[in-house]
C-alpha cells in the first residue's frame, strides 16, 4: 500500500504535500520528493496543518503526512480551523502500536478522527514498530 500511494493520490489530483517525517511512510515521502510537486517539511505537525490549509486557499489541493504520535498535535487546528472552514487535506498517517511509547495513541487513533466526524484521512499500517 505505501509503495503505490503517492502514485494513487496523483491520479486522484494531490498536487502540495507538508508533513513531518515518518520512517514508516519513507517509500512515499522519497517519491513525493522526486516529484515535482511542491513538498514542506514542518516542524511540528500543527504547524503542517496551517500551511496545508493555506495551500488549498490557493487553490491547491493538499496532503499532510505523519507519524500517529502526532495526531494529537493536530486535534485543534482540524477541530478549529479546518472543520469550520471546510478545508480538509488528507492526512497520511504512519500507524505504531506495539512500542510502548506509541501504543495509547496507536489504539485510539483511529477513533479520535471519527470523535471529531474527520473523513478524510489515510491510516498506513504495516510491520512498523521494531526500528
Amino acid at each position: 500500500m505505501i509503495e503505490n500511494l503517492f502514485d494513487d493520490l496523483e491520479e486522484r489530483g494531490y498536487n502540495f504535500f507538508t508533513g513531518v517525517p515518518d520512517s514508516l511512510l519513507k517509500p512515499f515521502q522519497n517519491k513525493i520528493i522526486e516529484s515535482p510537486y511542491e513538498n514542506v517539511v514542518a516542524t511540528h505537525e500543527s504547524q503542517a496543518i496551517a500551511i496545508a490549509f493555506g495551500a488549498n486557499l490557493t487553490g491547491k489541493k493538499s496532503c499532510v503526512y505523519l507519524q500517529n504520535s502526532g495526531l494529537g498535535n493536530i486535534i485543534n487546528p482540524i477541530a478549529s480551523l479546518c472543520i469550520p472552514f471546510k478545508i480538509h487535506p488528507l492526512l497520511v498517517i504512519g500507524h505504531r502500536h506495539t512500542l510502548h511509547q506509541h501504543k495509547v495513541m496507536g489504539e485510539i487513533d483511529e477513533g479520535l478522527l471519527k470523535l471529531i466526524g474527520y473523513k478524510n484521512y489515510i491510516i498506513a499500517r504495516g510491520d512498523n514498530n521494531a526500528k
